[in-house]
C-alpha cells in the first residue's frame, strides 16, 4: 500500500505542478492586458476565419486585410470614446462593420457572397420581440396568428 499511496501522491503533484504551469502563464511581451492584446490581433483572426469559410485566395486575402484592420482601428477608437452613449456607439459599429463588408463584397465572387456572415450570426433575434407582444406586456391580436 505504501508504494501505491506514492505513486498516487506523485501523480497527483506532477498534475498539479502541470496545471499550475498552464494558468500562470507569462502575459504577452508587451506587458498590455490581455484584452488590448486582443484587439491587435481581432483584423487577423477574422480575416483566418473568412479565409477559411469563404476559400478566399492569396489575393483576395491581401486585398481585405486592409479593410480589417482600418475596420479593427475605427472600432478600437470607437469604443475608447466616452462622449457617446452606449446607444450610439452601438449604431456606430453596425455602421463601420456594414461599411467593411460593403467594401469586402467588392472583392469576393459571387458564391463567396452567399456564405459571408450576415452579422446576425450568433443570438440571432435575441433583442426581438415576440410576434403578437407590444412593449407594454399586452397581446396584440395579429392577422396570421391562430384565434
Amino acid at each position: 500500500m505504501s508504494r501505491f499511496g506514492k505513486l498516487l501522491a506523485g501523480v497527483l503533484l506532477a498534475g498539479c505542478a502541470a496545471f499550475a504551469q498552464d494558468s500562470n502563464q507569462p502575459a504577452p511581451a508587451t506587458g498590455s492586458p490581455k484584452h488590448n492584446h486582443m484587439h491587435g490581433d481581432r483584423a487577423e483572426q477574422k480575416l483566418m476565419r473568412l479565409s477559411k469559410r469563404l476559400n478566399l485566395t492569396d489575393d483576395q486575402r491581401e486585398k481585405i486585410r486592409p479593410i480589417l484592420q482600418d475596420e479593427d482601428k475605427q472600432l478600437t477608437s470607437l469604443e475608447s470614446d466616452t462622449s457617446l452613449t452606449s446607444l450610439q456607439k452601438h449604431r456606430e459599429m453596425r455602421e463601420i462593420r456594414m461599411s467593411s463588408k460593403s467594401q469586402m463584397e467588392d472583392v469576393l465572387t459571387s458564391e463567396q457572397k452567399e456564405k459571408l456572415p450576415s452579422g446576425r450570426t450568433r443570438g440571432e433575434g435575441r433583442h426581438h420581440t415576440p410576434s403578437g407582444r407590444a412593449n407594454s406586456g399586452t397581446t396584440i391580436p395579429s392577422s396570421s396568428d391562430p384565434q
